[in-house]
């Protein structure tokens, strides 16, 4: 705050965080007036938690695949709501509850594990299943959650990419907290041309080593999805 300072570049900001939902949507309702030079020197900028932003990325690329059929959707927050009926999109797989890993029936899917990686502590495991229905995602993360250790891990990180009677594509992602490593899981798919799998790469957290757990979330991935028959990874290589 205070006066003007020319030997500044950038203005001072001034953090705040409202308590009433109500008072920050007036606020941010006059952002408009505020750029306008004439009116206003205060510029107001919207800075979102981590979660609420990668929600965000993850929504505007579904926006896009809706947009491209000529369905109207917009972003309210960390929600895509389709403009028409006002109804919320929804993850159709969810997250199983515990005691579906726990008591739930075994179904015993063929379950394909990748190498194992490790830096500073940290330790990073993979296992991929072939699926091609939202029913058949479902039952498979529950099945790999059920696998020795899976469970315990600080994050299980999932992606999977099936194709419909119709050949319509279906794909999805969930950080479970490791914010961004869906999304770049579920990249090495469209890297490499794998349809009609999943899969969930574990990290035990050893010790922060910033981006570099990107990369081996999806080394590991990749490792599982090469043994799983019928993914297409073989069209991907390369003699």
């Amino acid at each position: 705050m205070g006066e003007k300072d020319k030997n500044r570049k950038y203005p001072r900001p001034v953090c705040v965080q409202f308590a009433n939902k109500i008072n920050k949507d007036t606020v941010m309702s006059k952002i408009k007036t505020l750029k306008d030079k004439k009116k206003s020197p205060i510029r107001v900028a919207s800075h979102q938690p981590e979660q609420i932003r990668e929600t965000r990325k993850k929504l505007f690329e579904i926006q896009k695949k809706y947009q491209a059929k000529n369905i109207d959707t917009k972003l309210k927050g960390d929600k895509l709501v389709f403009t028409g009926s006002g109804s919320v999109y929804k993850e159709k797989i969810g997250t199983p509850t515990a005691e579906e890993v726990i008591s739930g029936d075994s179904v015993n899917i063929p379950v394909c594990s990748g190498n194992q990686v490790e830096d500073n502590g940290n330790r990073f495991s993979s296992h991929a299943i072939t699926v091609d229905s939202y029913r058949k995602v479902r039952e498979s993360v529950i099945e790999i959650l059920r696998l020795p250790n899976v469970v315990s891990a600080s994050h299980n990180v999932l992606a999977y990419r099936f194709a419909s009677k119709d050949g319509t594509i279906h794909e999805g992602s969930d950080d479970d907290g490791e914010y961004g490593a869906g999304r770049a899981l579920l990249s090495t798919f469209d890297e490499n041309g794998i349809q009609n799998a999943l899969v969930v790469v574990s990290r035990w957290y050893g010790s922060k080593i910033g981006p570099r757990r990107f990369r081996h979330i999806k080394e590991a991935g990749i490792s599982a999805l090469k043994k799983l028959p019928g993914s297409g990874w073989s069209k991907s290589e390369t003699p």
